[in-house]
C-alpha cells in the first residue's frame, strides 16, 4: 500500500516529500521564469537539528509566501497568486513526507518522536492555510482568462479543497476545524505508533511443535538457552508460521497476538480519533465522516461506497461459499470433528488443497524465489518495461545501513531517486508499502520515493532468504507504486503530480503490475532453482496461476469485510459506540470466518488511520485493474508498444486527467465491471 500524502488542501495526510538543502544544479525555473536550482536528491535527516531546523526553515517560507499572495494590490494572476501558491505548498511538501518516512523507519526512537512534532507543526500550518479566508479569496479572484488546462485544473482543484475544508464557515466554526485537525493529527499518530512498536510473539518450547514448518524458517529460529523458541507477529514469522506450521493452536495463538496488537491501548485513541472525524465532516455540513472523504473520489458519496460493497459482496459469497466448503473437507481429513474453517486455518489448508488439487507444493515454489534473484529480477523488469535506468548510489544519504538508494535515468537525463529498505527491524513500519519523498515539480524537484519493506533478512539466514511466492507479488505490487509516484512525477503543479490522482484510483497501477509477477516468461528470467538454479517450469507457473484462483472468494469476502469494517465505523455517529460491536456486526455479513475471542481487529487494523473510510478502494481499483489488465495481456505483458501505451495513459498523467478519462483513453471505451465479475464467478 501507499502512504497516500497528497498535497490537495482536504485530505488527511500529505504526499511524502523532502526538505533541507538537497543537491541539485541550475536550471530555468517554469515558475518564476528566472533560473532556480533544481532539486535532485533528498536531504535525508539522520540528527534531532537537522529536523528542527528544516522544519523550521521551510514553514517560515511556506508562511512568507502566503504573506506574499495575501499582500497582492490589483489583479490576482498566474505569476502573483498561482505559482508562489503552487511553491507555498512545496516548501510544505519539502516537510510532511518525509517527516512521515523519517517517524515510521528511522532506528533512532528520539527520531522518530521528532519527525512526529515537526509533522505536527507542518500539518497545523497546512490547516490554518486551508481556513484562510483572505488567501481563498485571493485564489478565487484568478483570473482563469490565458489559463492552460493544467494551470486552470489546479486552480478548481484548490478551490474544491478550500471548500471542503470549510473556509466558507464563519471565523468560530473555521477556528474549531482547525484544532480538530490539529488534534486528529495528534490522535491519528498515537493509533499508528502503538500498531508499529507493539511487537508480541508465542514461544515454542516442543521442537515438535515446528512440524511442517521450512527448514530455512526452523534454521532462523534456533531455541534459546531455556529451550525456547520466540515466533513473533513480524511478517518474515507470521506468514510462514500461517502457512505452513501443523500444530492448529499455535497457528490460532499467533493469529490472536496479530490481531490483538495496539490493544487496549487503541481502544479509546481510535473512538477518540472517530469522535473527531464525525465532528470535523458535520461541522462541514456533512452527514458523517465517510460522505466528507468520499467527496473527491471517483466513488462520489457514501451511498455509493455502501453500494459498491454490497455489489461486490453479492458477486463474492456463492465463490466464498464454495472454497469454505472444499477447505472444511481438506481439513475433516486431518481432524474428522471440525466444524469450520477459522482465519488461521485460512492459507495452511488453502496450500494443502492447492498442492493436492493441482499439484502446487509450496515448498517446491518457494525454492525458486530467493530474495537477491528476485530483486534484481524485478528492477531488470521494470527499467525494461519503463525504459529507464536504476544506477545504485552508493555514498547517498540514508537512514539505515541497510537502506539502497537508486537514480533514475530516461536516457542520459536524471530523474529520479528511490530508496529500498526492505528488512524488518525494532521500531520499523511493519507492514509494506511505498512512502513518497518528493512529489516531482518540473523545474523545481524531481520526485523521489522509498519502499518500506519486511522480507526475510538473508544476513539472518543460514541458508538462503526464499520467499513466498506471495511475498513476491507483494514486492511487485509496491515496486507499482514506488514507478506510479517516479514515473507520474514531471508535472508543473505540485498537487497534480505523482500519486495525486484520485485516492480510489491510486491502488490500479500496483495491481496492475502485479500480473507480470505470474507471467511464466517473466518469471523465467530469475526465479530458479536455489540449489539447481534451473529456471521456474512454465507448467509449474500456470499450475500456480490455477491453484491461485482457488479461494478468491474468500479472499474477496475477507476484503469486503474490512471495506464494510472501515465504512461502518465513519458512516455514523460514533457517539457511545460499542467498537467490538460493530467488529461482530459487520463480521456476520461479510466475514468468511467466526470472530476470535480475544482479538480487537479495529485496534490493529492500521488501514484505519490513513485510509479510513475508504479500505473499499482495494476493491475498487481491482475492478479496474482487471478491466486494465485484459487489453495488456491481449497484446502480451512484454510487448513495448502496449505497455508503453499504458504507461502514458495510466501512469505519467499522475493527477493532471481524472481517472476516468485516464481509463477511457486507454481502453478507448469506458471501464466496465464485466471483467471483474467474470472473473469471481469462474470457478
Amino acid at each position: 500500500m501507499p502512504r497516500i500524502v497528497l498535497i490537495g488542501l482536504t485530505l488527511p495526510m500529505f504526499f511524502l516529500v523532502t526538505c533541507g538543502e538537497p543537491a541539485g544544479f541550475e536550471e530555468n525555473d517554469i515558475m518564476t521564469g528566472e533560473k532556480a536550482t533544481l532539486l535532485t536528491e533528498p536531504p535525508i535527516w539522520n540528527s534531532v537539528s537537522e529536523i528542527q531546523q528544516a522544519c523550521s526553515e521551510h514553514l517560515a517560507a511556506a508562511e512568507a509566501l502566503r504573506s506574499e499572495i495575501k499582500a497582492v494590490a490589483g489583479r490576482r494572476l498566474l505569476e502573483n497568486t498561482l505559482r508562489p501558491f503552487n511553491l507555498m505548498l512545496v516548501e510544505i511538501n519539502r516537510i510532511l513526507p518525509l517527516t512521515e518516512l523519517i517517524a515510521n523507519v528511522h532506528p533512532d526512537k528520539v527520531m522518530r518522536a521528532e519527525a512526529e512534532q515537526c509533522q505536527q507543526q507542518a500539518m497545523k500550518l497546512h490547516a490554518d492555510i486551508e481556513l484562510d479566508h483572505d488567501l481563498y479569496q485571493a485564489v478565487a479572484g484568478v483570473s482563469t482568462r490565458g489559463l492552460d488546462t493544467q494551470a486552470k485544473r489546479f486552480l478548481d482543484r484548490l478551490l474544491i479543497d478550500f471548500r471542503l475544508a470549510g473556509v466558507d464557515k464563519d471565523e468560530e466554526t473555521r477556528a474549531r476545524l482547525s484544532l480538530i485537525k490539529e488534534e486528529m493529527v495528534k490522535v491519528g499518530q498515537d493509533f499508528s505508533r502503538n500498531i508499529r512498536e507493539d511487537k508480541r510473539s508465542i514461544q515454542i518450547r516442543d521442537p515438535k511443535d515446528l512440524a511442517g514448518l521450512p527448514a530455512d524458517f526452523v534454521a532462523a529460529h534456533p531455541a534459546d538457552e531455556q529451550g525456547v523458541v520466540s515466533v513473533s507477529t513480524d511478517y518474515p514469522d507470521y506468514v510462514p508460521f500461517v502457512n505452513y506450521a501443523d500444530n492448529e493452536q499455535l497457528r490460532k495463538d499467533l493469529q490472536v497476538a496479530f490481531l490483538s496488537r495496539a490493544y487496549p491501548a487503541n481502544d479509546a485513541i481510535f473512538a477518540r480519533l472517530l469522535m473527531l472525524r464525525y465532528q470535523y465532516a458535520t461541522l462541514l455540513g456533512f452527514d458523517n465522516w465517510a460522505d466528507y472523504n468520499a467527496a473527491d473520489k471517483m466513488v462520489k458519496n457514501a451511498r455509493n461506497i455502501a453500494d459498491f460493497i454490497d455489489q461486490v459482496a453479492d458477486y463474492a459469497r456463492p465463490s466464498m461459499r464454495r472454497d469454505l466448503d472444499d477447505l472444511l473437507a481438506r481439513k475433516r481429513q486431518d481432524l474428522p470433528a471440525a466444524t469450520e474453517i477459522g482465519s488461521w486455518d485460512r492459507f495452511y489448508y488453502l496450500n494443502k488443497v492447492q498442492e493436492e488439487r493441482f499439484g502446487v507444493d509450496p515448498q517446491e515454489v518457494r525454492a525458486h524465489f530467493e530474495f537477491h534473484r528476485v530483486k534484481q529480477g524485478l528492477l531488470d523488469l521494470a527499467q525494461e518495461l519503463y525504459e529507464v535506468t536504476f544506477v545504485p548510489v552508493a555514498d547517498a544519504p540514508r537512514w539505515h545501513a541497510q537502506v539502497e538508494a537508486y537514480d533514475v535515468y530516461r536516457g542520459d537525463k536524471l530523474a529520479a531517486r528511490f530508496y529500498l529498505d526492505l528488512h524488518p527491524r525494532e521500531g520499523k513500519y511493519g507492514h509494506m508499502a511505498e512512502f513518497g519523498i518528493y512529489t516531482g515539480v518540473t523545474g523545481v524537484q524531481l520526485p523521489s520515493a522509498s519502499l518500506v519493506c519486511n522480507f526475510t533478512d538473508p544476513s539472518l539466514t543460514a541458508g538462503p532468504a526464499l520467499m513466498e511466492h506471495g511475498d513476491v507479488v507483494t514486492f511487485f505490487h509496491e515496486f507499482g507504486h514506488l514507478m506510479h509516484q517516479l514515473m507520474g512525477g514531471d508535472h508543473a503543479w505540485v498537487t497534480l503530480s505523482g500519486i495525486n490522482c484520485e485516492w480510489d484510483f491510486v491502488e490500479t497501477p500496483s495491481q496492475v503490475f502485479e500480473e507480470w509477477a505470474w507471467d511464466p516468461d517473466v518469471l523465467a528470467r530469475f526465479a530458479s532453482h536455489h540449489e539447481t538454479g534451473r529456471p521456474i517450469p512454465a507448467a509449474l507457473v500456470r499450475k500456480m496461476r490455477d491453484a491461485a484462483e482457488f479461494g478468491k472468494g474468500v479472499h474477496v469476502m475477507r476484503q469486503m469485510y474490512y471495506a464494510a469494517l472501515s465504512y461502518g465505523y465513519h458512516s455514523r455517529n460514533p457517539e457511545g459506540m460499542d467498537l467490538m460491536a460493530v467488529v461482530l456486526e459487520t463480521g456476520k455479513s461479510y466475514s468468511p470466518f467466526s470472530h476470535i475471542d480475544q482479538t480487537y481487529d479495529f485496534a490493529s487494523f492500521g488501514h484505519l488511520e490513513g485510509y479510513s473510510s475508504m479500505y473499499y478502494t482495494y476493491m475498487w481499483s481491482l475492478v479496474l485493474t482487471k478491466d486494465i489488465a485484459t487489453k495488456l495481456k491481449a497484446y502480451g505483458l512484454l510487448d513495448a508498444n502496449i505497455f508503453r501505451s499504458y504507461r502514458q495513459e495510466i501512469v505519467e498523467p499522475g493527477g493532471t486527467v481524472d481517472a476516468e478519462e485516464m481509463v477511457r483513453n486507454f481502453l478507448g471505451r469506458p471501464h466496465s465491471i464485466d471483467a471483474f465479475r467474470d472473473w469471481l464467478e469462474k470457478s
